[in-house]
């Protein structure tokens, strides 16, 4: 595979993926975009590959979940209510504070109110997100409108 193919592979990789990163740690998601600006080659690209699916199988975090519930209504604010708003807020807040460590109930329950505000109000780049989509295979991407599941057999 050509180097500007797997660069842009790995980076539909990262904009699939960056949602559940945050969610895991805020410093997981600044070390990952970090490390893909300064990827240059493929190996370095398959560096990025290796810190993002090592990543992935970290729990989430409540200030990580909070952080990205945050840049994500970004993408709805202008378009929700403050009612919404509120009522978004208040569901992520029970949730989130609700146990230690955040369980797969209140991750699922976070995801499928997104899911129906995302019903309401679309959003393109949210809804492919791995977060919301988290039933499909965390490197599975669309490539010239192929679907493509990126691997480290790619990088050589």
């Amino acid at each position: 595979m050509n180097d500007k193919r797997i660069r842009r592979l790995t980076e539909k990789l990262w904009a699939r993926n960056k949602y559940t990163v945050m969610a895991k740690g805020y410093e997981h998601y600044k070390e990952i975009g970090e490390a893909l600006k300064k990827a240059q080659t493929p190996k370095e690209l398959l560096g990025v590959y290796d810190l993002l699916k090592e990543t992935l199988t970290l729990p989430y975090t409540k200030k990580g979940m909070r952080t990205t519930l945050q840049h994500m209504w970004g993408y709805l604010k202008k378009r929700a209510t403050s009612e919404e708003k509120e009522r978004f807020f208040v569901i992520v807040n029970k949730r989130v504070e609700h146990s230690v460590p955040l369980t797969e109930n209140d991750i699922g329950a976070i995801q499928e109110h997104l899911v129906q505000v995302l019903e309401k109000y679309p959003s393109e780049y949210l809804a492919e997100s791995s977060f919301i989509q988290s039933y499909k295979p965390w490197n599975e991407v669309y490539d010239k409108k192929q679907i493509f599941l990126v691997s480290r057999n790619d990088y050589f």
